[in-house]
């Protein structure tokens, strides 16, 4: 998985490039009539991440220079699943626990613990995996910025 952004520092050892956040609707050609485009439009912004050089020469590097930056597709998948389904099925779980044991009330205070309980394992999980490498974003090439 690749993304495109502009290098908007560097420090020794590593680069901080600046990504602009997107919709999937950007290739559709009703986004302009999609309420749903133009609400990513709007919410749309600018993400710094920061991106560890290895075995990169920071001297090849100049400030706005566009850097292609990946992460492996396993690692993206994985974090995905974790992040989208563990809370969902915790919370279908603990609803069902919950309705077994109090009925409808159950079911509800169960579902709102299973979502909480899902969303702090998440949370746990990714606090525990930060400084993963597999983890983190990779510079995979740099294009020069063309001078005005």
């Amino acid at each position: 998985m690749e993304e495109r952004g502009r290098v908007v520092a560097i420090e020794p050892g590593a680069i901080w490039v600046e990504t602009i956040q997107r919709s999937g609707c950007h290739g559709c050609s009703a986004k302009s009539g999609c309420g749903t485009g133009l609400l990513g439009d709007y919410l749309s912004g600018a993400t710094r991440v920061r991106v560890a050089l290895n075995s990169w020469d920071p001297d090849n590097i100049s400030l706005n220079d566009t850097a292609v930056i990946g992460i492996a597709e396993n690692a993206l998948t994985t974090s995905a699943l974790l992040v989208y389904l563990l809370p969902l099925v915790s919370l279908v779980l603990a609803a069902l626990a919950g309705e077994a044991l109090a009925g409808e009330v159950g079911a509800i205070i169960g579902a709102l613990i299973g979502l909480i309980g899902g969303a702090l394992f998440v949370r746990w999980y990714s606090l525990r995996h930060v400084a993963n490498p597999a983890y983190t974003p990779l510079l995979l090439r740099v294009e020069p910025s063309s001078p005005l």
